[in-house]
């Protein structure tokens, strides 16, 4: 019985993950014709491609967080607590696994990249659920695991930018969504930290100018996401002190320590 209750309703999780898994497949079967908006900026006309996929990934997102707060709603050790906090990942997990499925072609490897998300979108959802409450027998290892999913997640947003080639007009709003949106999600994960919006708009834009810099550099997919992912990490190590009052200097270490494996190994990856 205790389990039952540290765990979502199976009712409301499998229709939310049944609307969602749903959503994801009408994209490929409903076809409609693509519109690109032209916007010229001091002559240079910069088109903004607007899609039933980029539709469905906005929409998607909005359902997921929506989901995401109705499975909350049936807990009662988090129903009278803020919830908002519990949006941010779901929502970027749908919208960054739209992006990935609308990159693949539509054969067997879509459905098994849609099992693949279906489980990863789970695997979010509970651990949201469970770090909703501190009574909650899971919140210490949900805590935890969120952390990893939503570095691994934003990997999987940057390995998807650069791979589908976006110019730099458009790759660098998806990754600056992804670092602010990824960014805040850590900072609430640290027992004692509030949000502190001017960090997670401090560490957007310290990445976007990494990213634009990678973007003409001969770096794969992979060195791409693992450069970026690199410094999230560190920013995100020293904003955690910053705010927590730990030693400043041991987290530089750290952080320093931590940037330069991953820049070593997006070298190596080129």
């Amino acid at each position: 019985m205790q389990v039952a209750r540290d765990l979502p309703e199976r009712q409301r999780l499998s229709a939310v993950m049944a609307v969602i898994l749903l959503a994801y497949a009408a994209t490929r079967f409903v076809q409609l014709p693509g519109q690109a908006l032209a916007f010229d900026i001091a002559g240079i006309s910069l088109p903004l491609p607007l899609n039933l996929n980029t539709i469905t990934a906005i929409l998607i997102a909005g359902l997921t967080a929506t989901g995401a707060d109705w499975l909350l709603q049936s807990y009662a050790g988090a129903a009278d607590r803020s919830r908002y906090r519990h949006w941010f990942l779901p929502a970027m997990t749908a919208w960054v696994l739209s992006l990935l499925l609308g990159s693949l072609a539509f054969d067997l490897q879509w459905w098994l990249g849609l099992g693949l998300c279906a489980l990863f979108l789970l695997a979010v959802l509970l651990a949201e659920y469970a770090s909703s409450a501190p009574q909650n027998r899971y919140y210490a290892l949900s805590t935890q695991a969120l952390a990893v999913l939503t570095y691994c997640l934003f990997l999987i947003l940057a390995i998807t930018v650069r791979a589908v080639a976006l110019r730099l007009y458009l790759a660098l709003p998806a990754v600056a969504l992804g670092v602010f949106t990824a960014g805040s999600r850590l900072q609430l994960l640290t027992p004692g930290q509030r949000w502190q919006p001017l960090h997670a708009i401090g560490v957007t834009f310290i990445c976007m100018q990494l990213a634009a810099a990678f973007h003409y550099l001969p770096l794969s997919a992979l060195g791409y996401g693992l450069g970026l992912l690199g410094l999230l990490y560190a920013l995100n190590r020293y904003t955690v002190a910053l705010n927590t009052g730990e030693p400043i200097r041991p987290a530089l270490r750290e952080a320093g320590i931590s940037l330069a494996v991953f820049w070593v190994l997006a070298l190596l990856l080129r």
